[in-house]
């Protein structure tokens, strides 16, 4: 009698051959090595332990599709153990093979054993191979006809049907880059997205400022831990109040100094359709804006954004009077003190970044956060710049429907006493200027 066990281990069959007699009669039974007489020999069982087992080598007479059913198995085995050998001696070939041999236009399966055996090639003939994509003549080892296209295909509808339903990895992978492509708007944002961009990071404990206590979480090797909570609901606040000023009409500066805030500082400002300093605040653009901006370009337009070319002339002589912004948008205000002191002259309102080691009344509406990483400063300027954006559609869209959001008679005015300043004689000019002055 023959035992069939398995091993639960290797998960493999083992054979054996049992003195056990069966319900069959006496002489039916074989015992191992004494075959009975009026049988013939059967098939010797191989020695190994963890042999495969056949349905011919369990069933005393087995039917023709047994017998096809082994020879199937048997072929099959025969194609594996030839492509291991082949995987084996693949393997071995790419070890040895230099980088030209893979990236010249012979194929890896054309490469004989042998190959190790030639001679290297020379530095002139090494450098004429293309080796890299971008290079004339490249050719790829591994061209695409040896990928399965069943596969490939699967792989993308796979792809199409997590896309589909919102689970594809690659769409929700995090991208730093998004912060400037794609900012977030205010109400997307998130205290998981807050924690992603590093914003809860604050600065040693000795360089604490005692008026951000309220807004600090704990301490964590040594560091202050900005509490996000606190972030969020100053962030959205200050979110609402740039989204009011844009759709206002208000003139909407962002200034950020430090190296590498640039593209951040641009992008914000062109979301919101406002003005930017990256480079460095000129102390007196506001208290002597005059001498400093007074030969800026600058023009006219009304309520939809159209251009009024009707001022060109007046403009262009430098006459007019300066604009100052009506909100300040500042990155790093531990930089720009005299920025700060000049707004709180003019009794202009400030939007900043406050980190551990500043002060939160420095501006007027603080957003305890780090300031120090560029992904949580993009975050927040990404932000603000999106609510402005939201301000300036909001705008437009009542001033398509013929709905003022704010008044165009002062500047109308102004804008017609300088037309009539122009056109008079330089000598009538000065007259009027010194009764005007007197």
């Amino acid at each position: 009698m023959i035992l069939r066990q398995s091993c639960v281990r290797h998960g493999r069959t083992a054979l054996g051959i049992s003195a056990r007699t069966c319900s069959r009669s006496a002489s039916s039974v074989s015992i191992r090595g004494e075959p009975a007489s009026d049988e013939t020999p059967r098939r010797r069982i191989s020695s190994r332990t963890y042999s495969t087992s056949r349905t011919s080598d369990t069933i005393d007479h087995p039917t023709p599709k047994a017998q096809q059913a082994d020879q199937l198995a048997s072929e099959s085995e025969k194609q594996v153990s030839a492509l291991g050998a082949e995987v084996n001696t693949l393997s071995q070939t790419s070890r040895i093979l230099d980088i030209d041999d893979l990236t010249g236009s012979k194929k890896v399966a054309d490469i004989e054993i042998e190959k190790p055996t030639l001679a290297r090639k020379t530095a002139s003939t090494r450098a004429k191979t293309p080796r890299w994509p971008r290079d004339p003549g490249f050719v790829d080892a591994w061209k695409k006809e040896r990928q399965n296209p069943h596969e490939v295909e699967r792989f993308f509808a796979y792809r199409a049907i997590n896309r589909a339903r919102g689970t594809d990895s690659s769409a929700n992978r995090y991208d730093p880059k998004k912060l400037l492509t794609q900012p977030p708007k205010p109400a997307d944002l998130t205290l998981p997205m807050l924690l992603a961009n590093q914003c809860h990071l604050g600065h040693a404990t000795s360089l604490w400022n005692p008026s951000n206590s309220g807004y600090i979480y704990g301490v964590r090797d040594g560091i202050h831990i900005i509490s996000l909570d606190v972030t969020y609901a100053y962030l959205k606040r200050a979110a609402k109040v740039i989204e009011e000023v844009a759709r206002m009409g208000g003139v909407i500066l962002f200034v950020g100094t430090r190296p590498g805030f640039r593209d951040i500082v641009v992008n914000a400002a062109k979301e919101a359709k406002g003005y930017h300093i990256f480079d460095r605040w000129v102390p007196g653009t506001l208290s002597n804006g005059q001498q400093i901006l007074g030969k800026c370009a600058v023009q006219v337009v009304d309520l939809k954004d159209n251009k009024l070319e009707e001022y060109d002339e007046a403009l262009s002589q430098g006459k007019h009077q300066v604009m100052r912004p009506d909100l300040v948008v500042c990155l790093n205000p531990m930089e720009n003190k005299v920025l700060l002191h000049e707004c709180g002259v003019f009794t202009i309102p400030t939007i900043g970044i406050i980190d551990t080691d500043a002060n939160p009344t420095w501006v007027t509406y603080p957003i305890p956060a780090n300031d120090d990483s560029l992904r949580s400063v993009a975050l927040v300027a990404g932000t603000l710049g999106q609510a402005a954006k939201e301000g300036q559609r909001r705008r437009l869209l009542e001033a398509e429907s013929g709905r003022e959001t704010y008044s165009t008679q002062p500047a109308k005015h102004s804008l017609d006493l300088l037309n009539t300043l122009i056109a008079m004689d330089p000598q009538e000019r000065s007259e009027q200027e010194e009764s005007s002055g007197s």
